[in-house]
C-alpha cells in the first residue's frame, strides 16, 4: 500500500456521553519525527435512536443463553447499524463470568460474524484499560463514524472519526482505564452512517484493519496484504496466493476469505473459506507456501464464484490482537 497517499491524522476523542479524556498522539508524518501535544476536540451529541427497519430480524444475539455473545451476523445496511446499536446497548447490561470468554478468545482470537456489512459490523475481542487501539480506515463522503467499545456495566466508549475528514487515516487512541486492569471480552463496533438521520450506512467506507494491545501498534501491526492473483479459474487448476507483513510477533494467525459485494449501503461480506497459520515473527513477511494457496472453494468444497477479499486475524496469548482486510481483490470465475 501507499502510505505516500494516504491522509493521517492522529489524536484523541471521546464521546461527550463519557466526557472522560485520555492521552493520544497526532501522526502527521510517517514515520512520525515528534508527537504533538494531545487534544480533545468537542463533539456533537448523537441523533435520538432510530426505530428498527421493517425488515428487522434479530441474529446472533445470543448463544441460545442470553448472555448477548455472538455478533449479529446482518449485511444489509440499515438493518445491521440499527443491530450493531442494540448489541452495543444491550452488552453494557449484562452480568457473566467473563472468565470462560477471555480463555475462548485467547484460544480462538477475535471473532467476526460470518457475514457483515462493512459499513456497521462488530468483532468480539479483548480489551484492557489504558492499552492503545489503532484503526486504518477510509471515509469518501460526510457521515457519522464511530467506533465504540461495551463491556458489562460500564458506559459505552465512543470515539467519533468522522471529525478528521475525509480520506484515509490511521488513528491511535488510548482505552480509558475505567475498563479495567485485566482483559475483558468487549464488543468493539465500528459504525459509518448518514450524518441526518444516522439510520442508513455510508457506501464509500472501508476498514483497512483494526486491532488492541501494544503488540497492535507501531502504526497498524499487519498490513501490506496482498491477495493475488486479480481473476483465477479454480475448474483449470488455478490457485490464490496471499501475502502479508507483521511488525509484531502473534502466537497466532489465521486467514480467511470472504466474498465481498459493493452495495450502495457498503461492502457485505461472508465468510468462505479459512485457515490457521500458526505464529509469526515480528518484522518478517509472511507469504503463503503451496499448500497454503486457496483453491477458490469453500467449505464444501464448491466453487465460490465472484470477488473474493483476505481477511487476516491474529493474536497473542497476551491478548493483543489486529483483524485486517487486503485492498486487492481476486475475482473466482
Amino acid at each position: 500500500m501507499n502510505l505516500g497517499h494516504w491522509r493521517k491524522g492522529l489524536c484523541l476523542a471521546l464521546a461527550a456521553a463519557l466526557c472522560v479524556p485520555t492521552t493520544g498522539w497526532a501522526q502527521s508524518s510517517y514515520p512520525p519525527s515528534h508527537y504533538p501535544p494531545s487534544s480533545t476536540p468537542s463533539t456533537t451529541p448523537p441523533p435520538p435512536p432510530s426505530p428498527p427497519p421493517s425488515n428487522y430480524t434479530p441474529q446472533g444475539d445470543d448463544d441460545g443463553g442470553g448472555n448477548n455473545w455472538l455478533i449479529p451476523a446482518v449485511i444489509v445496511g440499515a438493518v445491521a447499524l440499527f443491530a450493531i446499536n442494540r448489541h452495543l446497548n444491550a452488552e453494557k447490561e449484562q452480568a457473566r463470568d467473563d472468565g470462560e470468554g477471555v480463555q475462548q478468545l485467547l484460544r480462538d482470537g477475535p471473532q467476526l460474524p460470518t457475514q457483515f456489512n462493512g459499513s456497521a459490523f462488530g468483532i468480539r475481542a479483548l480489551v484492557r484499560g489504558g492499552w492503545p487501539i489503532v484503526v486504518d480506515y477510509a471515509q469518501h463522503r460526510p457521515g457519522r463514524v464511530q467506533l465504540r467499545i461495551s463491556i458489562p456495566g460500564a458506559e459505552i466508549v465512543t470515539y467519533r472519526l468522522d471529525q478528521f475528514g475525509l480520506g484515509r487515516h490511521l488513528l491511535r487512541f488510548d482505552l480509558p482505564a475505567f475498563l479495567g486492569d485485566r482483559l475483558k471480552p468487549a464488543i468493539v463496533a465500528m459504525t459509518a452512517a448518514d450524518p441526518q438521520t444516522g439510520a442508513d450506512t455510508l457506501g464509500d467506507f472501508t476498514v483497512h484493519g483494526i486491532g488492541i494491545g501494544p503488540r497492535a501498534v507501531g502504526s497498524i501491526a499487519v498490513d501490506q496484504l496482498e491477495f493475488d492473483p486479480g481473476s483465477m479459474r479454480p475448474r483449470q487448476g488455478d490457485t490464490a496466493r496471499f501475502a502479508f507483513r507483521s511488525r509484531s510477533d502473534f502466537d497466532n494467525a489465521s486467514v480467511e476469505y470472504m466474498r465481498i459485494t459493493q452495495a450502495p449501503d457498503g461492502a457485505r461480506k461472508r465468510y468462505v473459506n479459512g485457515q490457521r497459520i500458526g505464529a509469526v515473527r515480528g518484522d518478517s513477511r509472511i507469504v503463503s507456501s503451496e499448500a497454503q494457496r486457496w483453491n477458490g472453494q469453500d467449505e464444501q468444497a464448491r466453487v465460490s464464484t465472484g470477488r473474493h477479499q483476505l481477511q487476516v486475524r491474529v493474536w497473542d496469548d497476551g491478548g493483543d490482537w489486529i483483524g485486517a482486510w487486503s485492498e486487492s481483490l481476486v475475482q473466482v470465475r
